[in-house]
Formats: structure tokens, C-alpha cells, sequence
């Protein structure tokens, strides 16, 4: 009798797992593009604001991208994310994974982002603000740099450094020669660059975009990252490389009187250090 006792639990179990009434409460199919896509919905703060949220009904684990770049804007079950500018049509999709492992990726969905609000300080040190508004800055080459050796361009240590150190204009070489072996013959002396949330404007003709984050290449050296789409700053150009065009930026400093750009050769790292350049511009009036 003992055997038969220490054999009913067991029964008991496998006659549980197949009542209708468990099944229910297990997890369901794996959810369709269709099902997924149905499920959520871009929620602005108020209308065209950049500081959203994902309804989803159901309640569900999800991961949030942007459809243009694929990259991480947020996740979980109530997730939430702050566009940053230029003002765009933003698009997004959402992926959840399934009972079985796999992954379902929803259609894309979009919402109109124009205002910014809540914004990293580094905006406002970049772009300027004043009455709640964010402005525009100019920028041309700054002949009175915060150095000893006066140079407003040239190279140094990457990732230690934060102006010109070992050679450039003015001391070594003229910034007028440099722009013109360049090809950019109208970046010299008094060429400007303008920034704003709305997009750059350049003394050379040029127009592009500008995208800002307090993302530090090492902390304590530089203050946030500077990305251009479409042109690029006063000599962006990568001297030693066939002066191939240069869009991203590491922020030395920013502030009412001064710009401080740095990028390094390819390959060098802020943390391991090695040649980079460095660009020092101080503002003008708004052109």
C-alpha cells in the first residue's frame, strides 16, 4: 500500500497538466506582426513633443527602436524615450519574443517630433538659450586660443590634450594654405559655421544637420559628442588621410565665448591616446 500512496501524487499531476482549466492560464501563441503592430501606440507628451511614450495593450515586454537607424531607443512594459533633434519624422517598431524563443518585429509606426523640451544641458551650451527657446550659434576660428602655444588648428594628443599641442596654425604652418590643399579655400580666416536645432549653415555654401549628446569619449577630457550629416565644421577634414570629410566630434568645450572641437586619426582611442586634431572657434554675431 505504501508504493500505491507515494504513486497517486504523480497521477494526481499528470491528470492536472491536461485540465482545460490550466491550460488557460498558460502562456498563450506566439504573437503575429499583425497582433503586435495593433498592440502599441507613440504617445507624445503634448502634441510634437520630443518626450514619448509606448502604450501597449496588451501589456507586454517589448523593445523599442528607431526604424531609420535600428538603434535601442527603449524597453520594457512601459517604456519611454526622448528624441533628440534635428525636428523629423520619426519612426519606429517594436520586437517581443515569443513562448517559443523567436522574435516577432511589428510594422513601423510614426510621430511628428518640432518641439524638444528637457533636453541635456550640452544643448544649451551648443546651441544657445534664452526665454525657453533654443537659439543659434556662429562660430569662426578663435585667434586667441585658450593655450600657450596660440594655435587655433592643428594636432595633438587625443584623449589628453584639449588644444593644439604639437603643430598647426598659426605657428607652424598658415590655416589659409592648410583649407586650400584641403579643397575648402573658403574655410580660412573669417569663415564661419552656424548651429542650431533646425540645422548648420556654412561660409562655403554648405547646409547639413547637427545631432548633440553628453556621451564623453573619457570622462574628465571632453563633455559630449558633436555628429554633422551633410557638411561639417571650419577644416573637418582628416589631414593625413586624403582629407577625407570628418562628421564626428568630441566637445572640449562649449560654452558663450568658445567651440573646442577634437577627432582622432583613424584607429587611436580617447583612453589609449595617440594623434588626433583639434579645431578652436570662438562665437560671432549670428550670421
Amino acid at each position: 500500500m505504501k508504493k500505491i500512496w507515494y504513486i497517486l501524487p504523480v497521477l494526481a499531476m499528470l491528470f492536472t497538466a491536461c485540465d482545460p482549466a490550466v491550460d488557460d492560464i498558460q502562456p498563450g501563441a506566439n504573437v503575429s506582426v499583425e497582433d503586435l503592430t495593433n498592440s502599441f501606440q507613440l504617445v507624445a507628451r503634448s502634441e510634437g513633443n520630443n518626450n514619448i511614450s509606448v502604450a501597449l495593450d496588451p501589456v507586454r515586454y517589448v523593445k523599442v527602436y528607431n526604424a531609420d537607424t535600428d538603434a535601442l531607443l527603449g524597453e520594457g512594459t512601459n517604456p519611454s524615450f526622448q528624441d533628440v533633434p534635428p525636428a523629423k519624422t520619426l519612426n519606429v517598431y517594436i520586437t517581443a519574443i515569443n513562448q517559443d524563443g523567436s522574435l516577432t518585429k511589428s510594422d513601423t509606426k510614426s510621430i511628428v517630433v518640432s518641439e524638444y523640451t528637457d533636453l541635456p544641458e550640452i544643448f544649451k551650451q551648443v546651441f544657445g538659450y534664452e526665454n525657453g527657446e533654443y537659439g543659434t550659434t556662429t562660430w569662426t576660428w578663435d585667434e586667441n586660443p585658450d593655450n600657450a602655444s596660440g594655435r587655433y588648428w592643428g594636432n595633438g594628443n587625443f584623449g589628453n590634450d584639449t588644444q593644439p599641442a604639437w603643430w598647426g596654425a598659426p605657428n607652424e604652418t598658415n590655416i589659409d594654405e592648410q583649407v586650400a590643399g584641403a579643397g575648402l579655400p573658403n574655410d580660412g580666416l573669417g569663415a564661419w559655421f552656424s548651429l542650431s536645432l533646425n540645422g548648420v549653415n556654412t561660409s562655403r555654401g554648405e547646409t547639413g544637420t547637427v545631432t548633440v549628446s553628453d556621451a564623453a569619449a573619457k570622462v574628465g577630457w571632453d563633455i559630449g559628442t558633436m555628429t554633422f550629416t551633410g557638411t561639417m565644421p571650419l577644416m573637418g577634414v582628416q589631414p593625413n588621410h586624403g582629407n577625407a570629410r570628418q562628421y564626428v566630434y568630441q566637445i572640449l568645450r562649449a560654452d558663450d565665448e568658445k567651440l573646442y572641437l577634437s577627432f582622432p586619426e583613424p584607429g587611436v582611442s580617447a583612453d589609449a591616446g595617440g594623434n588626433g586634431w583639434f579645431l578652436c572657434f570662438k562665437k560671432i554675431e549670428n550670421k
